[in-house]
């Protein structure tokens, strides 16, 4: 797992984090990580660090990445493997993320912050709250 990205995607804002240093790594991993033996809950993570960084165009990247591991079935579920078809850690990372993505977090003043400006995302929600 990328789970150094989890310490400023899925944690609070902490002032021990240096906001520079995380870019750099989130940078580096998104490039070179090797994304076919990642798990259903890392699509999301990475996908919480990018709105976090201001990076809205990845963190729709990271959700829609075409990975075996990123898939959701019919049901809903997110699928691993044969022996893995219900992944419940990816389902709700999903679910928290697009939260994060719509009602942002902890002096977030954007609106949607995980989605792009490029006019093409007409996002609507209701009832969400924002994260720490």
């Amino acid at each position: 797992h990328p789970s150094v990205l989890g310490t400023f995607g899925m944690l609070p804002v902490s002032k021990m984090l240096d906001t520079a240093t995380m870019n750099h790594t989130f940078d580096l991993i998104w490039k070179t990580w090797n994304w076919k033996v990642t798990w259903g809950w890392d699509f999301p993570m990475v996908a919480m660090t990018a709105t976090r960084l201001g990076k809205p165009k990845k963190a729709i990247e990271a959700l829609l990445m075409n990975i075996k591991t990123n898939t959701y079935l019919v049901n809903g579920h997110n699928y691993q493997d044969e022996r893995l078809r219900i992944y419940l850690p990816g389902n709700g990372g999903l679910l928290a993320a697009v939260a994060l993505m719509c009602a942002g977090y902890d002096g977030c003043k954007e609106k949607n912050p995980g989605f792009p400006k490029d006019g093409k995302w007409k996002v609507r929600w209701e009832g969400l709250q924002k994260m720490p």
